[in-house]
Formats: structure tokens, sequence, C-alpha cells
């Protein structure tokens, strides 16, 4: 490979941040995934891949070749028409060289990067193999030992093509995750196989969800095969096939206007950048109408495996879902618990502790601030220790280093301080009721996410660098999520308002509050038309608006542009982008004309 087109330093906005440049716009992608097949979305028909495929050769693949850029990403789909693979593969994939290969071509950010930016992490992992599906045995976030990058690897699929010979070829969806970060690059990898040996891995990453950097990263890889038996191997294959069989029923979003030809579908993603969008989607009537996803080489492979950062839409999804299944199972009162009596820090603030409870610090009315301007205290980045600082005990000295400026419950001061301070009082909280060896966000996963049918690459989180990058959960920011998750998660808090299977999992009236069904409890006041309440926040519409009544619409918010809107006829819609567009109202209205906002 040819020497680094460029080297890049870190900042400390990368803890936040990224996009991309000019891409195409988004078309569509598979309906709800068949247990053997995903349509392809390839620009070459399948035909060309097939007969005479031009990109990723078999000759490419186990000679090695140096185009200089990324691949179509078109490249990587199975075609719709292609023969089942020859060989199974189960074992280890190893990636050999990883140190010292790897290209990287800077298009957004500090040019004077890390020289290790351009390679990836050691790749050392173990997949099996269930029909045309290559899936990895570990799902969500892998901490590396490489000094920038983790990886989240994604289930892939594999097959077999005339112009491969005795081999089987396999692609499969990976991204690279900033350290400590939630900014997230989302690429592919691809190689051929057969018994006992493998070709070169080519491999690329050409689309990212974060504020300050972009870029593509691509090479090619001498790899290893070790085949053998897996561990668990059967029970990974059948947790797949409930993985499929659970899906969201999905549609293109131009399918929407078909199914409801009252509506015109194109003002669903209006207001975003397109260069700056990863997806978008619409959630009604138990279907999930979904965007494309955009890269900067055509259209994403595994558009369905494409993993967004949630940045702060983890603060509603994350301390505020806890809190309320805490509160569902030991009663309302853990709302009302002191942080000073779960979190012993707090003796060292210069704020005052002494009457804020679990319920002031999620709604971010602690009354310890330093300024009550919009952001002031949240967006000091390169300033603030918290955003720097990795380890539990320097990361909560300075969550606490703030001022008393109000009475607790009084005001409203957006701080993701804040929200740290009550994920660790619900991980205290929670080991005094079920032991010492609780996890606030595996309590999540088992009583929330696995529930309700949330996957596996969303079980996992960011938290503190103690016991190599398996502290204290964040809270505040640092989940991914797909498609699916989006839908998944505001069906059940906005059609099923917190029940599973008839059984109520969350505590309905702080679930009521969050999504305004109490108006009795607005929550605080952000402006004159906007409130946030148990970490949701929320906007009325009114005759100003064009409709005849008034309504809230509860939401969640993420720093680079992440959009999750549930409105009041049950329908949902959201987006991931990182140009800071926060906008819904033509999606909003276009919802009203499948089902009116206002009751009749």
């Amino acid at each position: 490979m040819k020497k680094h087109k460029i080297t890049l330093a870190i900042t400390a906005l990368i803890l936040f941040a990224c996009s991309p440049a000019e891409i195409k716009t988004p078309t569509l992608i598979s309906t709800k995934i068949p247990p053997t097949s995903i349509p392809a979305t390839s620009t070459v028909s399948p035909a060309t891949q097939l007969i005479e495929r031009t990109l990723l050769t078999f000759d490419q693949l186990m000679n090695g070749f140096d185009p200089g850029s990324p691949m179509d990403d078109g490249a990587f789909s199975m075609p719709e028409d292609a023969k089942p693979a020859a060989h199974i593969f189960e074992g280890r994939l190893e990636l050999n060289g990883e140190d010292t290969t790897g290209e990287i071509l800077v298009l957004r950010g500090d040019p004077d990067l890390d020289p290790q930016v351009p390679h990836l992490p050691e790749f050392n992992l173990e997949f099996v193999q269930s029909g045309d599906y290559f899936i990895p045995v570990q799902r969500g976030l892998i901490v590396t030992d490489h000094p920038i990058w983790n990886y989240i690897i994604e289930p892939g699929r594999v097959w077999r093509e005339e112009g491969d010979g005795s081999y089987s070829r396999v692609s499969f969806p990976f991204a690279l995750v900033w350290k400590g970060s939630n900014a997230i690059f989302n690429g592919v990898m691809t190689f051929l196989f057969n018994d006992d040996s493998i070709s070169k891995v080519w491999y690329q990453t050409t689309q990212e969800t974060t504020i300050s950097f972009s870029a593509d990263l691509w090479g090619q890889l001498d790899a290893t095969y070790h085949p053998g038996s897996v561990k668990d191997a059967d029970q990974i294959r059948a947790l797949f096939a409930d993985e499929l069989a659970q899906r969201f029923p999905t549609k293109p979003i131009e399918q929407l206007a078909e199914d409801y030809p009252q509506v015109d579908a194109t003002q669903f993603g209006r207001g975003i950048s397109k260069r700056h969008l990863t997806y978008f989607g619409f959630v009604f009537n138990g279907v999930n109408y979904v965007s494309g996803c955009p890269t900067r080489y055509g259209e994403y492979s595994y558009c369905e495996y494409l993993r967004a950062p949630s940045y702060s839409t983890a603060k509603s999804t994350f301390p505020s879902l806890a809190l309320m299944r805490l509160a569902q199972m030991y009663g309302p009162g853990v709302a009302e618990l002191l942080i000073k009596d779960y979190v012993p820090e707090y003796r060292d603030s210069p704020g005052d502790w002494s009457t804020v409870t679990f319920d002031h610090t999620l709604d971010m009315a602690t009354g310890n601030f330093r300024s009550a301007g919009y952001m002031d205290d949240e967006e000091n980045f390169d300033t603030d220790p918290f955003w720097i600082e990795e380890y539990y005990a320097e990361r909560i000295a300075a969550a606490f280093n703030w001022p008393h400026g109000a009475e607790p419950g009084s005001q409203w001061i957006y701080r993701t301080f804040d929200t740290f301070i009550v994920t660790r009082a619900l991980h205290n909280y929670l080991q005094t009721a079920a032991g010492s060896d609780a996890d606030i966000f595996n309590f999540l996963v088992s009583e929330v996410f696995i529930p309700i049918g949330v996957g596996p690459g969303a079980h996992t989180t960011l938290r503190t660098k103690d016991d190599n990058w398996r502290g204290q959960p964040y809270g505040g920011y640092g989940l991914w999520w797909i498609p699916d998750d989006i839908a998944k998660i505001t069906n059940f808090l906005n059609v099923d308002k917190g029940m599973v299977a008839g059984e109520q999992i969350l505590h309905p009236e702080l679930l009521a509050a969050a999504m305004q069904s109490d108006p009795n409890d607005r929550g605080l006041d952000i402006d004159s038309r906007s409130k946030y309440n148990n970490a949701f926040w929320a906007r009325v519409y009114n005759q100003r608006d064009g409709y005849d009544c008034e309504f809230w619409v509860p939401h969640m918010l993420g720093y680079s542009g992440i959009v999750i809107v549930m409105m009041p006829n049950g329908s949902s819609y959201y987006y991931a982008s990182d140009n800071r567009d926060f906008t819904w109202l033509e999606a909003l209205n276009e919802s009203n004309r499948i089902a009116p906002h206002c009751p009749p």
C-alpha cells in the first residue's frame, strides 16, 4: 500500500462529532428481510456481478491491487440471484498487518492526525455461518488495544459467484468507533474462502455520523482463516434466527405514498442536508418506512445494519427508561431518592446537593450550574475536564464541580454532567436492591431492550476507562442505533405505552409525564413553546401552526443532528445526520394527513 495520504490530531470535540462530503440522494432499502436473501442495492447489475464482475474480482482479492480509493459500495452486495455458498465458514478470521497498512483521505477536520488513525485495530474474531448469513460471535462495541479505534461488527452474507472458482464470497458490515466517543465510521469488509484457505481482505469506511471529522479509510490486508468449532455455535444461530424473526416490518419510504395516497412522502427528510444524512424513517401502524443509506460511494450495502450514534437520545433511552423500570419494580419513590445518599462524591462539590433528587437530576434541574445561558455550561468541549477525563474518579469530580445557582427543580439548564451523576446514582441504587454485581446498563438491556426486541448490536454502551473501558456507563450519550432499534423503542413508548405482551414494564405515571400524556406534569420550561421532562424534550403545536387544537410532541435529540419524534397519532419520525439539523415540521404535517393529531 502507498504511504499514508495524510495524518491527523485528536481533539476533545471528536468525543462528540464528524460528517461526509457530497452524496447521492437516498433511494430505498430492502423490505423486511427474509431468512435467505436481501435484495441487492448495487449499482452493478446482478448479471455483471455473477458473470463479469469488474470490482473486487477474484484476482484482485487473491493477489492484491491498489485502486487508490474506496470501491462503489454496490460491489459488496449479494446479488439477488447469487448461488449458495459452496463452503461453511466457522472459526476465526484473523487480519494481518493492520498496524502498517491502511489509507486515509481526510475530507473534513484537522489534517494533522495521530499516525495510528489510518490503521485498523487488531482483528481476530470468531464467526459462524447460518445459511447465507455470516454472523459475528461478538456483537456491540468491541474494546480493542488500538489507541484510537474500537469495533462494532454486524452480520453479513455468504454466497458464490461463477468467477470465484472453487471459493465462496463473504461481505459484512463493520464500524470504527472513536475511543471514548460516540462518533462512528461505517464500512464493509469482503474476502473469498474455501474449507481451509482465504484471500486477502478488502475493507473501506465511506460514511460517518459525527460533527468535526470526515474521512474515507480503506485498504487490503493479508488474512488467516482458522477453521474450527465455535463454542455455542448452534445457540448463536438460533438467537440470530430469533433476531431476524423479531425485525420490525420494513418498507422503503417511497412505499408510504402507495399505502397512503394522501401523503407526500418527499416531505420526510426535508430540511436535512443531504450530504450529511445517515438515514431517516417514519413508523406508523406497525411498519417502519425507511430511507436509503447514502455513502460517498453509492448506497450502503447493509442499510439495515448501519449504526448511527445516539448522542443525547441516550439520555431518554437509558437513564430515563432505567428509572421508569426501577420505579415500576420498586415503587415510584425511587424518583424522589436523594443524589447525596447514593453518590458520595457530591461532598467535594461547591454546589448544594442536600435536597437534589434523582428526578431533579434527570430533569436537569439540580440548581447547580455556572451560567443560565442556553448550552453555556454544556458546550465547553475544549476547556471543561468532564469531556476530556476518561476515568470515573476524575469524571465524576468534574461533573460535580459546579456552584449553586438556584433551588432544585426550579430552573432547567441542559447539562450532560448531571446525566452522568444520575446514571451513577441509579447504578448504586440498583446494587442496594439487586446485589453488588448489578449494573445499571445491563439491567436496562435485560429488563427493557431484550423484552421489546432491541437486538444485540445495541446491548453495549460507552463506559469510563476503568477496567479497560468497562467502568461506569456514561448515560448521557454512548449508544448506537440501527433503524430497527428506533422503530421498536418508539413503538414501545408511543403506541404500547410501556407495555410488553400485556405487562406494564415502565412506571405508567413517569412515562405519561415524559410523553406529555399528563397535562398536570408538563415538566420545566425551556422557552415559551418547549419543555423538558424526565429527559424527554417536548414542543407544543396549536392554532398558530394551523391546527384546531393544542397538542404536545415529545422527542429525543442528539448532538450531531439525531432526531426521534413521537406524535400524538401514534406515528414516529426519526433521522440521523451530522450537520446539527433539527427539524420535523413537514413530517408532522404529513403524518397528520394519515391520522389527525387533533381528536375529532
